[in-house]
């Protein structure tokens, strides 16, 4: 019985490692960047005579992923520099992450399924194997879900109690003055 189980569990694990597609999974991470670069652009439309914005690239290293290049962001707006910097795509709750880096703290784009609010931990105590099958078809059901959904950036609040804000333009600049000027 304990041998048949840890064989199941092995390909199981063998199977959920051949659906993920990594090279894949880094282009949509590199794409959305860039989306998340015009979405901020659109919002500084205005201002763009009164900042200065420069873009170089980084190299962000990830298990699985290996090194690659990103575009990282810098805007410097009177005296105060702030950076738009990718954290990478292997995230607990996230798809991707920016953080925006000011001299007064840092904020945290996440990128996440526009249907979440915040990030969803769950644990369980699974006794039975009847347990575990649904369980099991729980979480695939919930993995397809999250599949379909539209992918977008939102703000991730601090912890503990981490939740999810829309990005939207009035945000972006409470933030932005946030990191600027506390």
């Amino acid at each position: 019985m304990g041998k048949e189980k840890f064989e199941e569990f092995i390909k199981e694990n063998e199977t959920q490692e051949e659906k993920i597609n990594w090279e894949e999974k880094k282009s949509f991470f590199i794409e959305k960047v860039e989306e998340f670069y015009n979405i901020i652009d659109k919002y500084l439309e205005p201002y763009k005579d009164k900042i200065e914005i420069k873009d170089s690239e980084i190299i962000i290293n990830e298990e699985k992923l290996g090194s690659y290049k990103v575009k990282k962001r810098v805007l410097t707006i009177k005296n105060a520099i702030v950076e738009f910097i990718p954290v990478g795509t292997i995230l607990i709750g996230a798809l991707g992450r920016i953080d925006m880096e000011g001299p007064n703290g840092i904020v945290k784009y996440v990128l996440v399924p526009e249907i979440s609010n915040a990030p969803k931990i769950e644990t369980a105590i699974l006794s039975t194997d009847e347990d575990r099958k649904k369980w099991k078809e729980k979480q695939q059901k919930e993995a397809e879900e999250i599949m379909k959904a539209n992918k977008v950036w939102k703000i991730a609040t601090p912890p503990p109690n981490i939740k999810y804000l829309d990005l939207n333009e009035d945000i972006f600049f409470d933030k932005l003055m946030e990191v600027i000027d506390g």
